[in-house]
């Protein structure tokens, strides 16, 4: 059975999505090796990297090609299931 598509949403799309978590060196690498294996795909620049005005939280942006609703959800799900991660849009 195949997921149907998200409203406003036709595949293949280049999707961005922004991570947040605590301030940590190796947070950007954890969130693109996160999101790449989710989706099986690779993240098409490199990451968008943006500090907290306090420091205390980093805020990632990765770009990929979605090609599938699937890959959308499954890319969710892991990043919900990651404590490192404290919210994603």
């Amino acid at each position: 059975m195949s997921t149907p598509e998200a409203p406003g949403f036709s595949y293949p799309t280049e999707y961005p999505v922004k991570v947040f978590g605590l301030a940590a060196a190796d947070f950007a690498r954890h969130v693109v090796a996160l999101v790449e294996r989710a989706t099986g795909t690779e993240a098409i620049d490199q990451p968008l990297i943006r500090e907290s005005s306090g420091g205390k939280y980093l805020a990632v942006t990765v770009t990929l090609v979605l090609t599938s609703e699937a890959q959308r959800l499954a890319l969710y799900e892991a990043l919900r299931a990651d404590p490192r991660v404290v919210h994603a849009l």
